[in-house]
């Protein structure tokens, strides 16, 4: 039997300035063939778990094509055309098949499509025909369309946030998928779409609310005849009619029982809305708060919450004040898993106002590198750092320091990942050390703060540090809480700003809690 793999991801932040051209996929990740089988098979990634799946369960894995990029801006006509016909004409010259799984975010928005994921289903069905059994793994962050369910037999999501199962959902995507291509069950799906959405800053699935949502939802799939079951939390900042919260559930050939099951589990979540959507601190109490509880630098080799093989990540609460080691604040406004500028001086500014010092944090700021690395390494010299991308992530901020470092950006990570990846690339980057107890790690690549070998391949001991700002909100505790002595959330400003009354939407569903008072009955 021969499976074909392939997929574009890409969360789409509709408010973000920077579009999501062919050349930054190609920048990014453009895969064909034995490049997918080298990038994911020894990582945790959803096409890992297809690779997993066709070596367990017998059937010939043939990669085709796989698009990514970073969350930025609205993917352009030009790229998604480009990306999807070559991918299409490969699906259609290289079968026929048994089976198709393809790897998806969830919440893509084109152009010309505002449900990019449901185009590119339908494209692929119209390909394949109706009888060819077609999986799709999603993000947790998927703005789920009706359409991306009625044109695939089994759509799964991963379950947590930080994303670590990524792997498992896949291979459980490709086992479904398998069964259905040899007629052992007849896959029926139903989506239930409530009108609500959860804050980012709720996200976190090891604590609650979400985490009793994501028991119930396990809790669910243990139902006779239902062969799988998804929460999604959706992704805010993606202006489409879809964005939200959903559940899907599927069956062996029972819709009553998919739409029953995918109800119940959504109106369960309506009971907690108010709790999904409760604010966090604003950056000063955060700064303040992070400099009253701070104790001391954390031994090495000591764990505070959980250790780096992320076991104990879904049960970890970073609240206990006592432990040693940096405080670590999420910068929610400069969340780059989210298609933020990666560039926010948001923090930055209040720290060095506060004169706060043992402080760590990264910037994207191509020109400053360009600078650094003129200067040389020990340099002393002045500049003018962050804020160059738009007018919603600070300004730039003045700073005098010395060149520690400067390297070419890539470095691997072994431990778990928010996603499942391996490799990563900085770009150009430089440790910059300023005279007032800041280190800034400047990239020419906008970086998230997801690998804590990001900033030890920069010889920096994060341990030894007061203060950390990882840019994200959740994406970053499978770094950072193994350390951290205390996480953080801030809600700082920016193009993912948990002040989602900030943002002009004009596409989404209306009413639609916590924006207005629907009413919802299941």
């Amino acid at each position: 039997m021969r499976f074909a793999i392939l997929g574009i991801s890409h969360e789409t932040n509709t408010f973000s300035l920077v579009p999501a051209t062919y050349e930054q996929f190609e920048n990014d990740k453009l895969l064909r063939g034995q490049d997918m089988v080298d990038e994911y098979e020894e990582s945790e990634y959803t096409i890992s778990g297809y690779l997993q799946g066709a070596v367990e369960l017998g059937f010939e894995a043939v990669p085709l094509m796989y698009a990514q990029t970073g969350p930025i801006g609205t993917i352009t006509k030009d790229a998604y055309d480009r990306v999807s016909t070559e991918m299409l004409n490969m699906l259609r010259d290289q079968g026929p098949w048994d089976g198709v799984l393809l790897a998806l975010h969830g919440a893509a928005v084109s152009e010309e499509f505002p449900d990019m994921d449901g185009e590119f289903t339908r494209a692929v069905r119209e390909v394949v025909g109706p009888d060819v059994p077609l999986g799709a793994t999603l993000d947790m962050h998927a703005n789920i369309s009706k359409a991306t369910v009625a044109n695939t037999d089994v759509c799964i999501v991963w379950r947590t946030c930080p994303h670590l199962d990524t792997k498992v959902r896949g291979r459980k995507t490709a086992e479904l998928i398998y069964r259905a291509a040899m007629g052992e069950i007849n896959p029926v799906q139903f989506i239930e779409m409530p009108p609500m959405l959860v804050n980012i800053v709720k996200q976190f699935t090891g604590q609650e609310p979400m985490k009793g949502l994501v028991d119930e939802c396990v809790a669910a799939n243990e139902i006779p005849g239902v062969l799988d079951t998804s929460i999604s939390e959706g992704y805010p900042y993606s202006d489409v009619e879809e964005m939200g919260m959903s559940w899907i559930a599927i069956t062996d050939g029972d819709a009553d029982l998919a739409e029953t099951t995918a109800k119940d589990m959504a109106t369960s979540a309506w009971t907690k809305r108010v709790d999904l959507n409760r604010p966090v601190a604003s950056i000063e109490e955060a700064l303040t708060q992070a400099q009253e509880r701070y104790v001391g630098p954390k031994p090495e080799g000591a764990e505070n919450f959980v250790p780096d093989d992320g076991s104990a990540l879904a049960e970890a609460e970073p609240s206990d004040h006592s432990h040693l080691g940096p405080i670590v604040l999420m910068d929610v406004g400069d969340n780059i898993g989210g298609g933020s500028s990666a560039d926010s001086t948001h923090i930055l500014k209040v720290a060095k106002e506060m004169g706060v010092d043992g402080y760590l944090q990264s910037l994207y700021d191509p020109e400053a590198v360009e600078a650094c690395v003129a200067a040389g390494v020990g340099a002393e010299l002045a500049l003018d750092v962050g804020g160059h991308t738009d007018d919603m992530h600070g300004e730039p901020i003045h700073v005098v320091g010395t060149v520690e470092i400067i390297d070419e950006g890539t470095f691997e990570e072994t431990r778990p990942t928010h996603g499942g990846f391996r490799f990563y690339d900085d770009g150009q980057r430089v440790r910059f050390n300023t005279v007032d107890g800041i280190t800034i790690v400047l990239t020419t690549k906008r970086s998230g703060n997801t690998a804590r070998e990001q900033m030890y391949s920069m010889g920096i001991k994060l341990e030894d540090y007061k203060i950390i700002v990882a840019k994200g909100v959740n994406s970053p505790l499978p770094a950072y809480l193994p350390i951290a002595a205390e996480i953080i959330i801030v809600n700082s400003p920016g193009v993912t700003s948990a002040d989602l009354d900030t943002f002009d939407f004009e596409r989404r569903r209306v009413p639609l809690y916590p924006f207005e008072e629907p009413e919802y009955a299941g």
